[in-house]
């Protein structure tokens, strides 16, 4: 069964976690992110208002492990210094990675 959540976090990873994908404006990034993951920032009213608008974001890719195959762990930077974590466990979700510009 897979599962993601999305939450606050105000540290970076830590240990073995290894950044795959450096930090881009997710409106560069709007048709390779999963519209799953936009929306949950949109519908979740537990974050302020303005981290509910993707718009308002740059997003990071890392893998938990470097053994993973795709990144596993999003991070999603406000505009207002907040940070939203998505993480994909199990290997039917999507996992976009991109070239860093």
């Amino acid at each position: 069964m897979d599962h993601d959540v999305i939450e606050k976090f105000d540290t970076e990873p830590r240990g073995r976690q290894v950044r795959v994908s450096k930090r881009m404006a997710v409106r560069k990034l709007m048709g390779l992110i999963p519209v799953k993951y936009l929306e949950a920032l949109e519908q979740n009213q537990q974050i302020a208002s303005c981290c509910r608008h993707p718009e308002n974001h740059d997003i990071e890719a890392w893998k938990s492990r470097a053994e993973e195959a795709a990144p596993d762990i999003y991070i999603f930077h406000c505009t207002c210094g907040r940070k939203h974590r998505r993480f994909c466990v199990g290997g039917g979700d999507e996992r976009p990675i991109w070239e860093s510009v």
